[in-house]
């Protein structure tokens, strides 16, 4: 008996492999999961979008380091007065300066020496000041003896652009995880599609048989009737499995960033090596430590606790050096670039302090608030480790459940073929019914298409449990 189950496991698993052996070898170039992973990681918009917000990141970083550098700065200015400001002296002066008292009378004007605003020497004189074209050009230098929080905004800005390198690794990491989910729903139904095909091929060559043998009179029409409508469902199940086929692809292009009119070919199951279930590998006590949202958290925590020591260091004052140097000229007519006119220089170089002694206690509120959000970032990180022991956890119990309903289906297999083995030569013997025929036939196929989806099942925990620890990405580049 045992040689017996043996042999008809043998049969099964070689009369799958001829259709998988045809099917790799008309799809030699298709596309493994490693391959399609890494056109994902190349071409998909979520991926790139990440990588572009690290190069900002970078940018940023070298932003912080340039406000430590030396700030030079040039200014100008070039102006016509057309209309010169007048300004009022007192009429006082102008009789200090004569040595008499003058006595004024009338209504004044620019240039006269009338007084206005009354008729006696407390009056005022309107005098013009400037000339009509003024140029300036100054240049100006500045740089930090000391800041108390630049060190720290460096060190924030590295941590950034570590965090994005994070965010970028978890973008990748996703994507492979929605890559492979879609790469395996597609082989699991390519599978079916072609176990479909391969029931039709043998109710073809069955219903040859009772052709032959209805015109021969040996077999009834009602049981060839029964073997032909057998194999019409056979064929709508086929076009339906088809049909699915093609959206699974559709969606595999999707996650993959692939033009939905580029045409796409996987190669098929291996099935001699998916039928051998290998068992998980023990992760480490600190597994979480691999995973790109966790090292974020841990990241964020950091960037919040230099963001409080920034804000403490506003307490104490900066100083700086800066120096100018500038050159002016005012002209009656428009000359500034005739040569012999002269050009009035000036410079100066000196300290700035800037040191806020009391801004109303915002830092210290700031400082409370700092001290929460490290609080809450902490609190994420359990929550965090919590929910990936969790998963983890989850994978591996829904990993092993599917091995045992595996091996059940693999014995389901063996027995229905073993029953559609017996009942065919019955059925030709004339002991069988074709009823009995095509119920020994549907429950092959169902025990087949129950072994498909719980492969389906098989690749979803191990995707789960993979991703739990944060190594999905190395698993399945290694497809």
């Amino acid at each position: 008996m045992k040689g017996i189950k043996h042999t008809i496991l043998t049969g099964l698993l070689l009369g799958l492999l001829a259709q998988f052996a045809s099917a790799q070898n008309a799809a030699t170039d298709g596309y493994t999961l490693a391959q399609c992973v890494e056109y994902a990681r190349a071409n998909h918009p979520n991926v790139k979008i990440a990588r572009l917000n690290e190069k900002i990141s970078l940018t940023q970083t070298q932003q912080v380091i340039g406000r430590n550098l030396p700030q030079v700065s040039v200014s100008g200015s070039l102006i016509d007065n057309y209309k010169i400001p007048v300004t009022l002296l007192p009429g006082s002066l102008a009789s200090a300066g004569s040595g008499s008292t003058t006595s004024t009378t009338g209504t004044g004007g620019v240039g006269s020496t009338t007084a206005v605003g009354g008729t006696t020497s407390d009056g005022f004189i309107p005098v013009k000041f400037g000339t009509q074209y003024s140029a300036t050009l100054t240049g100006r230098v500045d740089q930090k003896l000391y800041d108390p929080s630049l060190g720290l905004a460096l060190k924030a800005a590295k941590l950034t652009t570590k965090l994005q390198e994070e965010a970028t690794a978890q973008a990748e990491q996703n994507q492979a995880y929605n890559v492979a989910q879609a790469y395996y729903q597609a082989l699991v139904i390519d599978l079916q599609r072609r176990l479909t095909i391969r029931d039709i091929t043998s109710s073809d060559t069955l219903l040859q048989q009772e052709r032959v043998r209805l015109q021969n009179g040996t077999t009834r029409e009602i049981d060839f009737g029964r073997i032909q409508l057998n194999r019409n469902n056979l064929q709508s199940q086929l076009e339906q499995q088809t049909r699915r086929y093609e959206l699974a692809l559709n969606q595999l292009k999707f996650q993959m960033g692939m033009p939905q009119n580029e045409p796409l070919s996987l190669q098929a199951l291996e099935i001699e090596n998916q039928l051998v279930v290998t068992d998980l590998s023990s992760p480490g006590n600190r597994f979480f430590e691999n995973r790109p949202d966790y090292k974020q958290l841990l990241i964020n925590t950091q960037l919040q606790d230099l963001n409080r020591l920034s804000n403490n260091r506003g307490y104490l004052p900066s100083l700086g050096l800066y120096g100018t140097y500038g050159t002016n000229a005012q002209r009656q007519e428009f000359n500034f670039f005739r040569n012999g006119f002269p050009w009035f220089q000036s410079g100066a170089v000196g300290l700035t302090l800037n040191w806020t002694i009391f801004d109303g206690n915002q830092r210290h509120y700031r400082d409370r608030e700092n001290r929460l959000n490290l609080e809450t970032l902490r609190l994420q990180q359990i929550l965090a480790r919590e929910s990936a022991e969790l998963s983890l956890s989850n994978a591996q119990v829904s990993y092993q459940n599917l091995v045992t309903d595996i091996q059940r289906e693999r014995d389901n297999i063996t027995l229905a073929q073993k029953i559609l083995t017996v009942t065919q030569l019955e059925y030709k013997e004339g002991i069988a019914t074709s009823v009995t025929l095509i119920d020994s036939k549907d429950a092959l196929t169902t025990a087949q298409n129950n072994l498909a989806n719980k492969l389906i099942n098989l690749y979803q925990a191990r995707l789960d449990y993979e991703n739990a620890q944060g190594t999905i990405l190395q698993y399945v580049t290694q497809k």
